[in-house]
């Protein structure tokens, strides 16, 4: 039985008196209510320089409870009701079992509600509660007592410590008796209270803090949590039925239909709910393994995905393959971790492992004119469709075939065949037809043929829409009638601005009347200066508008690539505009009508005009690397913005479930492999 005893109680720090504060009861409300509120914003700190004996605290409770040990609050008054409150916390928010955490309160339970003060003193009554608990060396017994030396307490903590158990004191003053008779010390020095003689302010709420770290801390560090979302919750009404179909939604990138189907057949199990969607198995398998790793769900993930608990199990998933990546792109976020996929599909992401490189979505190109020796406004369904193969074998796996200015005979046989051989199905995903004119400037016409430009027609723009498959239509918004242009077609497809001479208050208003993108931003555009921002700048101060860039170190200067990535995070959007010399040698090629000579890879008409691109989408990645671009904005350009602009989000999307299409690149984001719906594939 302890025999020291600690400093008289008016010698505490809790207990003594403020000279501050002796004005208390003559203070408006709102002072009085600040002094409450400011004296309360010290504690946090105080609490951190506990952190090293709070942390042993957690190591010591985590690992009694995981050998089916318990953990047993004891306190009176407001420090017992505190330890009841952080135990009946316990069942609904981490469905910990009955019995797992316990509070022994001074007086019973009923002291709870109804002050039984003098039941503080009786230090016999202490031991004889922690008896009646039968305490063990399997179990952690946590003293709580702002002043550190109340009898009850001291007594339960004797009798712990007969019976084995790790002990740790929790106090809010220093060199407590309580500390002196623990394993562990936990003491937060608060110091006075704004009212001397109550403990239930700023004590009581460290208490309440340190309580909350200590039972929260070991359990994550049991597996109820995955990364920081709860999926361990038992939803036991509406409510918390409803906050488990969202985390399982959340943890298992999913729709919350399918969250709370997996939820109804595991039992409203969640953390089995998560792992039968991410690991395609049944209720009974997520289980099996969740058993077999003690509840860790990321530790089930790992294993589930390398070997399957059942036979039927695996039978229904096929071959398990991990990627050995270190990241993925999901959604547009980077999420740590490895990448599984089976049966053409992806199964898993954010599993744990040493991997190197990110998975990504292949990549999305919005404005290709041809590509390794076919242009497409002379192309025949063959050539498209082997124009396809060839960009899949630089990582595209879905682009916007692009048509310029061309008379409106060519333009509608060229949208047939492109719609021909996006019915095949083969190569790279057509995401539907870029119409880049015939509605542009003359004074910003660049490439595009100028005798066959027209002002705006809506009959004519009727007549292309007519034809199908058309995804965006880029036209120049200054030039009269192309508001009822923009107004007409926003509901049917992308409307782009370029070419364009417009000032900013005309791109304002196009933006207005429903323009959503910019065609490869700075080219054929009026340049941004100190007054006159023009198309460029009204476009990257619009949070509304998508901005594309030909990123291939020729079209725009490093530091215009620098400015649009920074002043326009999430909408930018990186293109080729590839030609029929894409891939290939220098030589002359065609671009529609126009004869293009391209000398040391770059492309120009014969007047010298700088025409489209030939460098890869994949090369334009590894440039916006060198230049020092933020690695998850660059990947997103080339994926998850072009796709979402396009409402086609599913084609960029690494969700479970998802087609195992993945592109891998390495640090200096150059790609080294590619799958496509899970088969490896040749990248050249």
């Amino acid at each position: 039985m302890s025999e020291r005893r600690g400093p008289s109680l008016g010698d505490l720090g809790t207990e003594q008196v403020r000279v501050s504060t002796v004005d208390l009861d003559m203070l408006s409300t709102q002072d009085l209510v600040d002094l409450m509120c400011g004296d309360v914003a010290r504690l946090p700190a105080m609490v951190r320089a506990a952190v090293p004996s709070i942390s042993r605290a957690v190591e010591v409770v985590t690992a009694r409870l995981a050998e089916g040990g318990r953990l047993l609050y004891v306190g009176a008054g407001t420090a017992g009701r505190l330890g009841m409150l952080d135990a009946a916390e316990a069942g609904p928010t981490f469905s910990s079992p009955p019995g797992q955490i316990v509070a022994l309160l001074a007086g019973g339970d009923s002291a709870f509600s109804t002050p039984v003060e003098n039941a503080e003193d009786d230090r016999g009554a202490g031991e004889t509660a922690v008896r009646d608990a039968r305490a063990s060396s399997r179990d952690v017994v946590v003293g709580i007592s702002a002043s550190g030396r109340t009898p009850f307490v001291v007594g339960a903590l004797d009798e712990a410590r007969r019976a084995g158990s790790t002990t740790v004191a929790l106090a809010c003053n220093r060199d407590t008796e309580i500390g002196a008779l623990c394993d562990i010390a936990i003491e937060v020095p608060v110091g006075p209270e704004v009212i001397a003689g109550s403990t239930r302010l700023n004590a009581g709420t460290v208490q309440k803090i340190v309580l909350n770290v200590i039972s929260t801390a070991a359990m994550v560090q049991l597996g109820k949590t995955f990364g920081n979302v709860m999926i361990d919750l038992r939803p036991t009404n509406e409510k918390l039925r409803e906050r488990a179909i969202r985390m399982v939604a959340l943890v298992a990138r999913c729709e919350s239909d399918q969250a709370r189907e997996a939820l109804e057949l595991s039992g409203w199990r969640p953390k089995v709910a998560a792992l039968m969607v991410m690991a395609h198995v049944d209720a009974d398998a997520a289980q099996d393994e969740l058993d077999r790793v003690h509840g860790h769900l990321r530790a089930a993930l790992d294993q589930i995905t390398l070997t399957s608990p059942a036979e039927s199990s695996r039978a229904a998933r096929g071959t398990v393959r991990r990627l050995g990546v270190a990241a993925a792109l999901v959604d547009g976020e980077l999420v740590n971790g490895d990448v599984a996929v089976a049966d053409g599909e992806i199964v898993a992401v954010g599993l744990s492992g040493q991997g190197h490189g990110i998975a990504v979505p292949g990549l999305v190109d919005l404005q290709v004119n041809g590509y390794d020796g076919v242009d497409l406004l002379s192309a025949s369904v063959d050539d498209v469709i082997e124009m396809g193969r060839s960009l899949v074998r630089d990582g595209v796996v879905a682009y916007q075939p692009t048509l310029i200015t061309s008379d409106e005979e060519e333009i509608v046989r060229a949208i047939e065949v492109i719609n021909r051989a996006r019915r095949s199905g083969e190569g790279a995903r057509i995401l539907g037809v870029h119409l880049e004119g015939p509605f542009l400037s003359p004074y910003r016409s660049g490439t595009h043929p100028a005798k066959k430009l027209r002002p705006p027609d809506l009959d004519l723009l009727e007549r292309l829409l007519a034809r199908g498959g058309v995804s965006t239509v880029t036209l120049a918004p200054e030039l009269p009638g192309a508001q009822t242009l923009i107004r007409a077609a926003r509901a049917r497809c992308v409307v782009a601005l370029g070419h364009s001479a417009a000032t900013a208050v005309e791109a304002r208003r196009a933006f207005d009347d429903g323009a959503r993108a910019v065609t490869h931003l700075f080219n054929a555009m009026e340049p941004m200066s100190a007054r006159q921002p023009g198309l460029a700048g009204a476009a990257l101060n619009d949070t509304r508008v998508g901005v594309h860039m030909i990123a291939d170190g020729l079209h725009v200067v490093d530091e215009m690539l620098r400015l649009a990535f920074a002043t326009a995070k999430g909408r930018c959007t990186i293109v080729t505009d590839a030609l029929a010399a894409a891939r290939l040698a220098d030589g002359t090629y065609s671009l529609g009508d126009v004869v293009v000579n391209v000398v040391n890879g770059v492309a120009r008409r014969g007047d010298g005009t700088l025409a489209g691109g030939t460098t890869p989408l994949r090369h334009a990645l590894r440039h916006l690397s060198r230049l020092g671009i933020d690695p998850g904005d660059a990947l997103r350009a080339a994926t998850w913005v072009p796709a979402r602009e396009m409402g086609r989000t599913e084609i960029a999307s690494l969700r479970p479930g998802t087609p195992a299409t993945v592109a891998i690149v390495d640090e200096s984001l150059s790609l080294t492999s590619l799958l496509v719906k899970g088969v490896d594939h040749e990248l050249v």
